[in-house]
Order: structure tokens, then C-alpha cells, then sequence
């Protein structure tokens, strides 16, 4: 019977049909009636047994074949990064090859053609100066003055054109070199600017993203066309030198001179392949740690006032020095290692290889070649010289040659990085233009605290206060006094208050943007600052900040360890997600705070109460903030960076504008709990029910200054 059901469930067999077949297979003794109640609920369970199991096959070698795929991909990933030179290499720059000489018609072609016919002159005439100075040696042994003095004639001579064609191929090769960068940046150009590939270039998360892109394009491709034009002329003509200078030792020599040349350079390949580090790694991440080191500094101009607002100098000094130490570090061991290597290749190439020449150049009167014991002593020594010469030539090619694996492996580096950026940006096209995946929402927690957790965070907030007040400040001001003057300008005293005092706020452009101000702002009295764009809102605050001199009048002001500025756009510091919310500070300036990672917990919780940062990253990531942040969790970071600092004054510049309005209003409850009085420039008259006072701006210089209302303001936006 259960083979029967099992059977019918897999066949879906008619579930009547099958209480008749059971009724006459159990010769009648069981009861229809039972029958037809168990035999549908049997061959039910039969039914989903069978599909769950046929559904978890299913599952389990679709979840083989992806890590099937996985591990092919990644095994081809690993083996693209794999930087060396190899068939992936080869291919690579075969692919930029026909980008850069497109076809035998192109000027790129021509300089091609010329730098070989170059090449092949100097060979010829190599050979022609080789023979010479055999000829002018045995002349001289034999005293043959005059025809030495016309041996000497003709070798002044053939000087002449060899010295064009030395300085034709420096020519060629740095001309073809310029050629190949233009050719390659053009086609980079055509198809980075295409549209707004540049934006999903340096926008896009994922693999569209193309790290430092700026020195891909220019760097990166200026070094790779240099590398691949010297390559050329340095593997052709000592090619070139083997094939020729090798017929002419064995013409006189015999078999046995460049036989015993060989031998030992195979031996010195060998090792020299064994001792070979991977140059081609090496050149990469020199060129990624130069990428690194220029971001920062370009950071630094694009972010310059937001920096400023910070003081953040010295933080972005010790990040641009680590990223110079990097680049000195590593460049220190790529240099030490050359050094090694060139010290086997003096020896291999250079000092050994001569040790070899003395068997080569004896091999004639070794073996008696051509009767070379026979020979009378001026025509020894031409034969000396003159194979002297073809052996040396022949030695400095196959050592070119075996130097070549240097260049190689350097070259290989480049072409990964250009590569690379080739095939990103061939990407670029489509990317982007599909529908970006739909993520489903984690479960988050609720935004709304309980009775304890508000008791537990009002405790704890009185106890960050009270560390606060007691750790140390952090000088930042380079006025140690208690005043100063600026020259042919106002006065600045440092105090506990903001007084402006007869201040005129000049931009750089000499307009006035604010005439005659005055004002006082006592602790605790918090103000909104509202107006048209471009009347001076943030102008005010660079004269605060101390970025623009003080044209006139006096401002009474704290120093600038007290006060702290929010742009609506924050500035994010290369490093960690801890180094977001401490900065300027460093991690040691934290610890000696004696500020732990739960106690930057607690300050996130207080705009971030949902969780989402530290449900998605930890206190160490390292990433593209930039980028990794929604325009929300950047002003929730900066709001808690204000909180770690805890200053007596804080100007907010729009930086609440895209949080809810339940968080917004935490953090101005906050503020006013930390007793941190708040300079808020907006336009959302919402926000004045935070507020005291409020400063309106009209554009022209003129201020108005009054007490709010709170009964008199909007309810909503």
C-alpha cells in the first residue's frame, strides 16, 4: 500500500482510481469508506514530500552550480590581477596595441617602419666599425702607417652617420612614445566623456567604479607608452645582434665560440629566472599608492573651507605625509630590490660573461680552427679585435635580452593598470542605464525610545558632559593672548560670549555684504540666521571662523577649540568610520580622551536611533564615505561629530535638512542639553522653535536682529 501511494503521488495517479486498486490488491479485507478518507490525505503528504524533496535537489545544484560559477569567477579574477607576464598579459597588449597602431597606414605605423630601418643601420653599421678597427689594429701590429692613416679616415667618416642614427632612434622612440600616449588618451577620452560616463565612473558603486581615475588616464598611460616604446627598441636590436653577430663568430670561430657563449648564458637565465622578484606587482601598487597620494592632496584643495572650518590642517597633514611615507616606503624596497638584482646582473651579464669570452675567443686556437695556430701574429691580433668586437656586441645583446625580463615584468604592470581602465570603461555605456537592484529593507529598530531608554541616555548624557568638561582642550588657536589686531582692520578678542561690534563683513571681491553689525550672543541664547542667497549668511561665519580678516569694528569671540561649523555638505576624512565622527582628532587623540568606541555608540544612537550605520558597518571600515553614505547619514555623522567635540558654540549651515524631523528635533534638544548654543543658517522658518533670537540679512548690508515668538510660528514646512 505504501508503494502503491508513494508510486500514485509521484505519477499523480487519480486518487479514486487508486482506493479501487488498494480495495482489490488487499483482496477486499480493508474498508472502502477508511480508504477513501486516508488514501487522499496519504497521497497528499506523498505529494509534498516528493516536490520538497525534489525542490531542495533542485535548490542544492542550483546553489553547486553557483559556487561552481563563484569560484570560476573568482579563480579568473584572481588569475586578471595575477600581474605577471604571462598569456593574460600578452593579450592584454595585443588589445591596446590595436588602439594605439590601428593599421599600416597610420603615422604611428611610419615612425614604426623608421625606427626599424634605423635599427637595422646601426647594426650594419656596428659590423662596418667592428671590421675597421680589426683592419687598424693589424695595420698598426704590422706597420703600415699609411694604411692605418687611412683606416683612421674612414672610421672618422662612418662616425658621422652613426652618430645620426644613434640620435634618430632617440628621436623616433620618444616621438612614437608621444604618439602612442595621444592615440591611447584620445580613444580613453572618447569614451569616458561619452555622455556622463565620467559621472558613473567615479558615482556608480560596484565594479562600474574606477579608483583614481585621474592617474589611469594621465600617469598611468604616460608611463605605459613610454615603456612600450623603449621595449621595442630594446628587444629588436639585440635580436637582431644575436642573429648577425652569431653567423659572423661562427664564420670565425667555428660552432665552438658561440656555443660556450650560449651555454653560459642559459645557465645565467636560469638562475636569474629563480632569483626574479614580481617587478610587474611592484609597478602597480607604485602607481596605486601615487594615485592615493594625489587624491589626498586634491582632497584637500576641494575641500579647502570645510577643512578650514575644522582646522583640520594638521589631521590632513599627518594623512598626506602616511600616504608619502607609503609611496617612500615602498619605493625604498622596489629600488633595494633592483639593486640586488642589478648586482647578479653586473656579475651574470657583465664580469662572469667576459670570463666566458676569453673560452670563446680561444676556441680558435683550442680546436685549431682554420688553422688558426698557423697564423702570424698581425693577423691574431685582427682576429682578436675584430672578434672581440663581435663577441662583445654579441654579449651586450643576449645580455639586453636577458634584461629585457626586467622591463617585462615592469611593462606588465602598467599594462594591467591601463588594461584595467580599458576594460572599465568599455563597460561604462550600459551601466547604470538598468534598474538598480531593490535591496529588501532590514529589519530596523524603533525610532521611538522607551521611558528607561530615554532615563538611561539623559544619564549618560550628563555624564558625557561632565568628562567633557573635564578632559583636555586641544589649543587650536595660533594667537596665544588674549587679542590682536590685524592691520589697517578690526579687533579680534577672544572671550566666553559672541559680540559683534560695528562689524563690516567685506567679501573678497570688495562688497559689502554686511554693514554696521552689532550684536550679542550670551551662552545658551541660540540664533537662526536667515536671508536671500548670496546676502553674507556664511560670509558671517568665515569672519567668525577667522578664514576672512575682520575689515572693522571688533569681534568678541571664542577661540576656535570652542566653536564648531556644520556645512550642509560635511567633509569626510579619508580612514575609518570612527575617524568620520572624531575628526580632526585621530584615534590616539581619542584614547587619550579617554573616549571609548560604546561612548561613540551612544552619540550615534542619538541621530541615528534606528541603528542603520552600525547595523551596515563597524568603527573600523574603511571606505568611500562619500559615496558609501545616503545625503541623510552624512548630516547624522557630522551631528554626532559636534556631539564629540562638544564646543561651547556650533554654526549649523542647512545640515539638519535631510533627517526626519523627530531626529532633527533630538538634536536640537540635544544641543540645548550639552548646553552647546547654536548659530542656524536656514531658510526653514520650522526650525525656529529651536531657537531664541533670529538675524535676518537683506542682501544689501542691512540686519535686522530680534526675539522670536514662539507663539507666532508655523506649526509645519
Amino acid at each position: 500500500i505504501k508503494r502503491m501511494i508513494a508510486q500514485g503521488a509521484k505519477n499523480k495517479v487519480n486518487e479514486k482510481a487508486l482506493v479501487n486498486k488498494i480495495f482489490q490488491a488487499s483482496g477486499g479485507k480493508i474498508n472502502k469508506a477508511y480508504l477513501a478518507i486516508l488514501v487522499p490525505l496519504a497521497v497528499g503528504g506523498a505529494t509534498m514530500l516528493y516536490r520538497s524533496y525534489k525542490k531542495k535537489k533542485q535548490v542544492n545544484e542550483m546553489n553547486l552550480n553557483t559556487m561552481e560559477k563563484a569560484f570560476r569567477d573568482a579563480q579568473k579574477e584572481k588569475k586578471k590581477k595575477n600581474i605577471k607576464v604571462d598569456q593574460v598579459f600578452f593579450e592584454r597588449l595585443m588589445k591596446i596595441f590595436k588602439i594605439i597602431m590601428p593599421s599600416v597606414q597610420s603615422k604611428e605605423f611610419m615612425y614604426f617602419v623608421i625606427l626599424t630601418v634605423l635599427l637595422l643601420l646601426r647594426t650594419y653599421l656596428s659590423v662596418e666599425i667592428a671590421e675597421m678597427l680589426g683592419t687598424n689594429a693589424q695595420y698598426l701590429v704590422s706597420r703600415k702607417y699609411q694604411d692605418l692613416l687611412n683606416g683612421v679616415l674612414k672610421f672618422a667618416a662612418i662616425t658621422i652617420p652613426a652618430s645620426a642614427v644613434n640620435s634618430g632612434l632617440k628621436y623616433c622612440t620618444s616621438m612614437l612614445s608621444l604618439r602612442f600616449r595621444v592615440k591611447l588618451s584620445k580613444y580613453v577620452h572618447e569614451k569616458y566623456l561619452a555622455g556622463v560616463n565620467f559621472y558613473k565612473a567615479t558615482n556608480l558603486g560596484g565594479n562600474e567604479r574606477i579608483d583614481h581615475a585621474d592617474q589611469r588616464v594621465t600617469s598611468d598611460i604616460d608611463n605605459f607608452s613610454e615603456e612600450l616604446s623603449e621595449l621595442y627598441t630594446t628587444m629588436f636590436k639585440p635580436l637582431l645582434d644575436v642573429v648577425l653577430f652569431t653567423a659572423k663568430l661562427t664564420e670565425v670561430t667555428g660552432w665552438q665560440g658561440p656555443a660556450i657563449m650560449y651555454a653560459y648564458f642559459a645557465v645565467s637565465a636560469w638562475i636569474k629566472k629563480n632569483i626574479m622578484p614580481s617587478f610587474g606587482k611592484l609597478v602597480a601598487k607604485e602607481s596605486e599608492l601615487e594615485g592615493r597620494y594625489r587624491t589626498a592632496h586634491q582632497r584637500l584643495i576641494t575641500c579647502s573651507e570645510e577643512i578650514a572650518f575644522f582646522d583640520g590642517s594638521q589631521r590632513e597633514k599627518a594623512i598626506i605625509n602616511d600616504s608619502l611615507q607609503s609611496i617612500f616606503q615602498h619605493i625604498s624596497y622596489f629600488r633595494y630590490l633592483k639593486g640586488l638584482i642589478g648586482i647578479f646582473d653586473g656579475l651574470l651579464v657583465k664580469y662572469w660573461a667576459s670570463i666566458a669570452g676569453y673560452g670563446t675567443l680561444s676556441a680558435p686556437l683550442i680546436f685549431n680552427t682554420k688553422g688558426a695556430r698557423s697564423k702570424s701574429s698581425a693577423v691574431l691580433t685582427r682576429d682578436y679585435i675584430r672578434n672581440s668586437q663581435y663577441l662583445g656586441k654579441l654579449s651586450k645583446a643576449v645580455g639586453d635580452l636577458v634584461l629585457v625580463g626586467n622591463k617585462l615584468t615592469s611593462i606588465a604592470g602598467y599594462t594591467a593598470r591601463v588594461s584595467e581602465l580599458l576594460e572599465k570603461i568599455k563597460h561604462l555605456n550600459s551601466a547604470g542605464n538598468t534598474p538598480f537592484e531593490v535591496r529588501p529593507d532590514q529589519p530596523q529598530s524603533s525610532t521611538h525610545w522607551s521611558v528607561e531608554q530615554r532615563a538611561e541616555m539623559k544619564e549618560w548624557l550628563a555624564e558625557w558632559i561632565e568628562r567633557c568638561n573635564e578632559r583636555p582642550r586641544f589649543v587650536k588657536s595660533s594667537i596665544r593672548g588674549d587679542s590682536y589686531s590685524i592691520k589697517d582692520g578690526g579687533k579680534i578678542i577672544y572671550g566666553d560670549t559672541i559680540h559683534f561690534d560695528d562689524v563690516d563683513v567685506i567679501s573678497p571681491e570688495g562688497k559689502a555684504l554686511v554693514k554696521h553689525l552689532n550684536l550679542k550672543v550670551k551662552p545658551g541664547s541660540c540664533v537662526m540666521v536667515t536671508g536671500p542667497n548670496g546676502c553674507g549668511k556664511s560670509s558671517l561665519f568665515r569672519v567668525l571662523a577667522e578664514l576672512w580678516p575682520l575689515n572693522s569694528g571688533t569681534l568678541t569671540k571664542p577661540r576656535k577649540e570652542d566653536i564648531v561649523f556644520i556645512p550642509q555638505k560635511p567633509y569626510l576624512v579619508l580612514g575609518t568610520l570612527r575617524d568620520q565622527i572624531i575628526y580632526p582628532h585621530s584615534h590616539a587623540d581619542m584614547k587619550k580622551l579617554g573616549v571609548q568606541d560604546e561612548d561613540l555608540v551612544k552619540l550615534l544612537s542619538i541621530v541615528d536611533p534606528a541603528g542603520i550605520i552600525l547595523e551596515e558597518w563597524t568603527f573600523d571600515t574603511e571606505k568611500d564615505w562619500f559615496h558609501a553614505f545616503s545625503g541623510g547619514q552624512k548630516q547624522r555623522i557630522a551631528m554626532a561629530r559636534l556631539f564629540y567635540h562638544r564646543p561651547s558654540y556650533a554654526v549649523l549651515d542647512e545640515c539638519t535638512s535631510a533627517v526626519s524631523d523627530e531626529v532633527e528635533g533630538a538634536i536640537y534638544q540635544t544641543c540645548r542639553q550639552m548646553n552647546i548654543t547654536t548659530f542656524t543658517i536656514s531658510h526653514r522658518l520650522i526650525l525656529a522653535k529651536h531657537h531664541d533670537f533670529i538675524l535676518t540679512l537683506d542682501g544689501r548690508g542691512g540686519w535686522d536682529y530680534h526675539d522670536i515668538d514662539q507663539n507666532q510660528l508655523p506649526t509645519d514646512h
